[in-house]
């Protein structure tokens, strides 16, 4: 199409199916699940949306596989309950560390790997649920890119770093427009975790990709 919006709309209304696809036939369902995964997903992704790809995919994910769906969100489930008093001490941590060096934070969050993500990892790599590095994740948000490899400098002063688990994807965007550091540390009890680092800007464009254009 010549318009980007026409994909925009497209996407919104496959997304509001698959927020409902529970009320179809089985086979209905199936059917529109599989397309979603093949072909919406991919090209939500290709247009940096993330937004609408995680939720695309999570949702596939549990109508075309329910039962490995459900199995894999109690074991996440159970994982979470462990790990979610060590998250809001790690945001406390890294929030004090960065004060400390006059590095300016916008805003902190944590969040649990999703569910379709941590499949194919665990598929993929031929992995268990606690070799997952990005379980946990930290996203750092500062005001420029100057800051950003700054707060990397102090995480990595905080915590140990794991080898071959630093991308800079400032430096080097995807092909979709996402840019962010990444790293993985080891905290203090052993458990490793992510953090990403970026910009407002550039974590407005992760999440929303093309459409955050159009919010103006």
């Amino acid at each position: 199409v010549d318009d980007i919006r026409v994909i925009l709309v497209k996407l919104a209304d496959r997304l509001h199916n698959m927020r409902t696809l529970s009320h179809l036939a089985d086979e209905k369902r199936m059917a529109i699940a599989q397309e979603t995964r093949d072909i919406y997903a991919p090209i939500a992704n290709r247009l940096g949306m993330s937004k609408v790809k995680n939720e695309l995919e999570e949702l596939s994910f549990r109508y075309l596989e329910p039962q490995a769906y459900e199995a894999l969100r109690a074991r996440v489930d159970a994982k979470r309950r462990t790990t979610e008093g060590l998250m809001e001490q790690l945001k406390g941590t890294i929030e004090a560390k960065l004060l400390e060096a006059s590095v300016p934070v916008v805003q902190i969050d944590g969040r649990i790997k999703r569910l379709w993500s941590i499949a194919q990892k665990l598929k993929k790599q031929r992995i268990e649920l606690d070799q997952v590095y990005d379980f946990v994740a930290l996203r750092v948000i500062t005001t420029s890119v100057k800051d950003c490899y700054a707060a990397l400098g102090i995480i990595h002063q905080t915590w140990s770093p794991v080898p071959g688990r630093i991308k800079d994807f400032i430096a080097m965007p995807r092909p979709n427009g996402y840019q962010s550091l990444h790293t993985s540390v080891i905290s203090h009890n052993g458990m490793p975790f992510e953090v990403q680092i970026r910009t407002l800007e550039m974590h407005r464009m992760a999440e929303e990709g093309v459409a955050a254009h159009w919010k103006y």
